[in-house]
């Protein structure tokens, strides 16, 4: 039992030196264009249902975890009346991409998606209706042009049929073209939480560097769109970790002399 101390310290000692430091909330501060006068979020006095407030990222090992916080989780299938398909307004896809480079200045009241960054990714919903979450599957978006710089994706007029009745954020990305965008072998889970949506998912193989990381979210009808630049945290050594692993380093040297000693060599 003696001989197992210093191996355990060691075990606590990776854990402790690689363990990640707490996430830091990327603040709303993107509009986006056809506000149509409201500015951040469109909605009617008192409303706070589209709300996106922030989000955070992380990353362990190639597994990367997006937390959008919003007034709107919860909600998906609301205002059935202003859909296309009368199934009510749902979560849209996770769009990604390395960089970020929108179309004007802060807070990118001119923005949309045929002249604002060229997302290269989407995290697709299986089911954007379902308040609990599901799973989902990345997709490969291809090269855009100078006029639409996504062509493969649906935007938010896509999904909304208004017919002058109501107001909402045209022309946003919203969600995949799975007729146009390629699926790839990676996937992952999402869930519905109180007060944001989680995306959870494999980035193996994926062309995207955390340290530069573009993003972007919405529901069906971009009442208020979350968009921007942001590293995710990714896992650090701590020094408390260090020392204790030095530790458990110590700990094994130790064992592998004791082990030569009883087999009788040096």
């Amino acid at each position: 039992m003696k001989t197992k101390l210093p191996i355990w310290i060691a075990a606590l000692g990776l854990l402790t030196a690689f363990s990640s430091a707490s996430a830091t909330m990327f603040a709303d501060t993107y509009h986006g264009g056809n506000g149509h006068g409201y500015g951040d979020v469109i909605s009617g006095a008192g409303v706070t249902t589209y709300n996106v407030s922030g989000m955070t990222g992380s990353l362990a090992g190639s597994q990367l975890t997006v937390t959008i916080y919003t007034n709107f989780a919860g909600h998906a299938g609301i205002e059935s009346q202003w859909t296309r398909n009368r199934t009510g307004i749902g979560y849209g896809d996770l769009f990604l991409s390395t960089g970020w480079t929108p179309h004007g200045t802060g807070p990118y009241d001119t923005d949309n998606a045929a002249n604002g960054n060229h997302w290269t990714y989407a995290f697709s919903l299986d089911n954007p209706l379902n308040n609990s979450g599901g799973n989902g599957t990345i997709y490969a978006l291809g090269a855009g042009s100078a006029s639409n710089h996504n062509p493969d994706v649906l935007l938010s007029n896509d999904f909304m049929d208004c017919a002058g009745r109501c107001i909402y954020r045209d022309g946003q990305a919203v969600a995949v073209n799975k007729s146009r965008a390629a699926a790839t072998n990676n996937t992952g889970t999402w869930t519905v939480g109180d007060g944001f949506l989680s995306f959870s998912f494999d980035t193996a193989g994926l062309d995207l560097d955390p340290r530069n990381f573009g993003f972007d979210w919405t529901m069906y009808c971009g009442n208020d769109v979350i968009q921007g630049l942001d590293p995710v945290t990714v896992p650090e050594p701590t020094p408390a970790g260090i020392f204790v692993l030095g530790l458990g380093l110590i700990g094994l040297s130790v064992v592998r002399r004791q082990a030569k000693k009883a087999a009788g060599t040096v």
